[in-house]
């Protein structure tokens, strides 16, 4: 055993290297064991002998102190280890006496740390020279040294992993819980707004009310006018309820206007610079300035852009006058000042460290190109056309004047012809490769440099005009939008342009697109522009500017920082669609990546009404089957939903048959026929989930009463034998036959063969009610004469295999009681004392091993034999 560093260590580890510091002084007792080997043999096996005690390894402890050199040589090295300074005279002169004194001053120092190794610890049996050893310690110290480092690799790679697989889990967690959660705009509990097909089916456990039997209620539901509604969400719905009357009498509506108005009479709360109202508004001014409904996708597309850079135009010009107003002294606006005096008077506040502008002195600074500029952003082209006009540095290379350009550019509305975008482009492109560093340090230069740019219309110069122009000109988002939106020329494609800036090619072909500026907007999350989430709707609004209309609707469905906006997204979807423009922005939208269905939206928002006003349901449910495709299967299954769990069939459907008043549903389908076949079909969807009592009713309302007895056949038939041991099942029996009573009169007489089956298996049932009803007494001579109003129950031998044809064809209500009749006709005949009947009963039971148990056969033997 041997002390390293204060503490007992095994001699097998020894030489286990891990640190220079430790190979450092390894090699010091390995040279100092050589040399007392060689000058003092007989040293050798006193070292061997004398054992392994204690061995200095750069330890703290040690003679000569702190940094103190030892007999052998003075303090060097880290913390004072010792030092050799005999080797270099040993080796430079060769001489015995220098080696002896060097190697007697290094025994010395090792005696006097007390380092006893033996020869197998300072050199292994493998090795045979020093050079040999001090290879495999390099080797021994760089493997360990490289297992270090992938020990602290893989540990900070697992490390690593772990941080993001907490992070991505925290992230779908909140995910999750933000999609369960109730929504706060929204009422009704939150299981209600998990469906997400609109067309899927219900199972039973879904529908939780329970209709009462016995005829539609009429009285028990009636329209609840919004009752429990506040706010934009009432609003909305009266809304809505007015939009969907416009549709139905085809009657021309703009539903943004509607729904903007519906949005400003409830005013947001908070101090948050965008608000729902001004994004309703936004829409409005957009929406009017498309054309008619037959015009072209890409007009269409157009119009909406125009719309937006208008929107954008109105809103600086409104800021323009606020600031001068409420600096007008300063900012020197006279009486009855123009549009051009207002421009010039916010330049006097805006560029009021430069000295007297142009406009106000001669030889002032040079605002012309500001003044062009400022005059578009504000939607004054008129005034900015005749600015152009005075320009002296506006003469084109090309020939012509930027002046006229300018006219051109304004007069169709922003946009050039093919060669004219092609001419500025190369223009822009002169310019912008000519400027210097120092010329983007002039408001002149960056504001033609913009200008240039923006009336060429081209991808290039604009990516070149990005990389190049520091801030300055484009100061808010607002700038931004509309300078983007200004660049857009119509394309063949939607999608965003693919080709290099140096490419050949036309320069229609390097127009800059819709899809180029959605393409660069998606680069960047939500937050970048909605300052971590604290204003949202300025996001929206950007969706809303690049024509994103579905991503907008699922930016405010779905993200966690609009949950207050939940309720206007459904109304936004609406209003977008009822105006063919939620798809205007072409494949570049984001929104159709987020798989958010606008149809079932509207159907989970509608949903949440059910219970509470399902007069408002129906507007929404309504609206979400004609975003669906507005046919007869949608509406039949979102309406059975309705008046499955509302129960407020009066209210919907009416009271009466589909000709005498329809209730609610009258106001979406105007023809009875379509209207009966409508609830026909709700009728079959209840039928196929087990709702047996709505399916009767609702047959019955369509007009069709034979559909209705069948089920009321099958009903009647497995509450028969119940019925007989319970009251409440026997009350059940007597509700069916009632109503099954009134279907058969609905028949009437001139039915055709299904239905008359169905009315005479409900007779027979009656008389198979009678006769149980009649055994349960005792009164066995009444079951006997009611067995012999059966046609089917032989009473003698000659009609037996007549009965057995007739038993085949009878219904399953019917057949399924054939076993219950049998053995009350046996108990019924054994106490009259009737054998030979009897025995005719027991044949023919004998002859329908399938319809008898074998119970009942083996009971019909015993009487026989016990009555024979």
């Amino acid at each position: 055993m041997y002390i390293r560093q204060g503490q007992v260590v095994d001699p097998s580890a020894s030489w286990g290297i891990h640190t220079l510091v430790n190979s450092f002084w390894s090699i010091v007792n390995g040279i100092g064991y050589f040399f007392q080997t060689i000058f003092q043999p007989d040293a050798a096996d006193k070292y061997k002998d004398y054992g392994r005690r204690k061995k200095w390894d750069g330890g703290s402890s040690r003679p000569g102190g702190s940094g103190g050199g030892g007999p052998g040589g003075g303090g060097g090295g880290p913390g004072g280890g010792p030092r050799i300074t005999g080797m270099s005279t040993y080796r430079g002169a060769g001489s015995s006496s220098c080696a002896s004194c060097c190697g007697g001053g290094l025994t010395r120092a090792l005696q006097t740390f007390e380092l006893k190794p033996t020869y197998e610890d300072v050199m292994p049996v493998e090795s045979s020279s020093v050079q040999e050893y001090l290879d495999q310690m390099h080797e021994y110290t760089t493997i360990a040294a490289i297992q270090e480092a992938q020990h602290d690799t893989i540990s900070a790679f697992e490390e690593y992993m772990d941080a993001c697989m907490m992070s991505d889990w925290a992230a779908e967690k909140r995910a999750l819980f933000d999609s369960a959660l109730p929504d706060t705009a929204l009422p009704g509990p939150a299981g209600q707004l998990a469906a997400a097909n609109i067309t899927a089916p219900y199972s039973p456990a879904q529908l939780r009310s329970t209709m009462p039997t016995g005829a539609v209620n009429q009285a028990q539901y009636g329209p609840s006018h919004a009752t429990g509604l506040h706010g934009r969400m009432k609003s909305y719905a009266e809304t809505l309820q007015k939009l969907n009357e416009a549709d139905t009498n085809k009657q021309k509506i703009s539903a943004v206007d509607a729904f903007a108005s519906a949005a400003a009479a409830h005013p947001d709360d908070g101090e948050r610079s965008q608000t729902v109202s001004k994004l309703w508004e936004l829409l409005r001014r957009m929406l009017s300035a498309l054309p008619g409904k037959s015009s072209s996708a890409a007009a269409r597309t157009q119009a909406l852009i125009q719309g937006a850079r208008a929107y954008l135009a109105k809103g600086h010009e409104d800021y323009v006058m606020r600031m001068v107003q409420s600096n007008r002294a300063q900012a020197s606006l006279g009486g009855s000042p123009t549009r051009l005096d207002w421009i010039k008077a916010y330049l006097r506040l805006k560029e009021k460290d430069r000295g007297p502008l142009d406009f106000d002195a001669p030889g002032g600074a040079d605002t012309t190109w500001q003044l062009i500029y400022l005059c578009l952003r504000s939607g004054f082209e008129a005034e900015a056309v005749e600015e152009a006009k005075t320009l002296k540095d506006g003469a084109l290379q090309r020939g012509g004047s930027f002046g006229a350009v300018l006219a051109d550019w304004a007069r169709a509305g922003g946009a050039l012809p093919s060669a004219a975008a092609q001419g500025m482009a190369s223009e822009a492109e002169r310019l912008l490769r000519a400027a210097d560093r120092g010329a983007w340090a002039r408001p002149a230069f960056r504001h033609k440099a913009l200008l240039y740019v923006m009336l060429s219309g081209d991808r290039r110069v604009a990516e070149h005009l990005s990389r190049d122009a520091g801030p300055g000109v484009l100061t808010t988002i607002e700038d931004f939008m509309w300078y983007k939106l200004a660049l857009v020329r119509p394309s063949a494609g939607d999608g965003p342009s693919t080709s290099g800036y140096f490419s050949g090619g036309s320069g229609e072909s390097w127009a800059y697109s819709l899809g180029d500026l959605q393409a660069y907007l998606l680069q960047y999350p939500a937050s970048h522009y909605s300052g971590a989430g604290r204003e949202p709707l300025l996001y929206a609004t950007v969706l809303a500017l690049s024509l994103q209309c579905r991503a907008l609707v699922a930016f405010l469905a779905q993200d966690a920082t609009t949950k207050e906006y939940r309720v206007d997204a459904p109304h936004l979807a609406i209003a977008l669609a009822h105006e063919q423009a939620l798809d205007a922005g072409g494949e570049g939208d984001g929104g159709h990546s987020k798989g958010l269905d606008i149809a079932s939206l509207v159907h989970r928002y509608g949903r949440s009404f059910v219970h509470s006003n399902p007069d408002v349901a129906l507007e929404y449910y309504m609206r979400a089957a004609q975003l669906k495709g507005d046919t007869l299967e949608v509406k039949a299954q979102l309406l059975r939903e309705l008046l499955t769990e509302s129960n407020a069939f009066g209210y919907l459907i009416g009271s009466g048959a589909p000709g005498k008043g329809g209730g609610a549903m009258e106001r979406f389908v105007k023809s009875p026929e379509e209207r009966g076949a409508l609830v026909g079909g709700i009728a079959a969807e209840c039928e196929r989930a087990a709702q047996l009592d709505w399916a009767v009713e609702l047959y019955m309302y369509a007009g069709q009463p034979g559909a209705a007895l069948a089920l009321i056949n099958d009903q009647l038939s497995n509450a028969l034998q119940p019925a007989l041991s319970s009251s409440a099942k026997d009350e059940e029996a007597e509700q069916l036959i009632r109503r099954g009573a009134d279907a058969a009169t609905r028949l009437g007489p001139s039915s055709g063969g299904e239905d008359e089956a169905q009315r005479s298996a409900f007779n027979t049932l009656k008389l198979i009610r009678q006769l149980l009803t009649a055994d349960r007494r005792g009164d066995h001579g009444r079951v006997a004469q009611l067995l012999g109003q059966l046609d089917f129950i032989p009473a003698d031998q000659f009609r037996v295999q007549r009965c057995l044809d007739a038993v085949r064809s009878q219904p399953p209500p019917v057949a399924d009681r054939l076993d219950a009749v049998l053995a009350a006709g046996g108990r019924a005949l054994s106490a009259t004392r009737q054998l030979g009947a009897l025995r005719v009963l027991a044949a023919f039971a004998g002859s329908l091993p399938q319809r008898v148990s074998q119970g009942t056969f083996q009971q019909l033997n015993r009487l026989q034999s016990a009555l024979a």
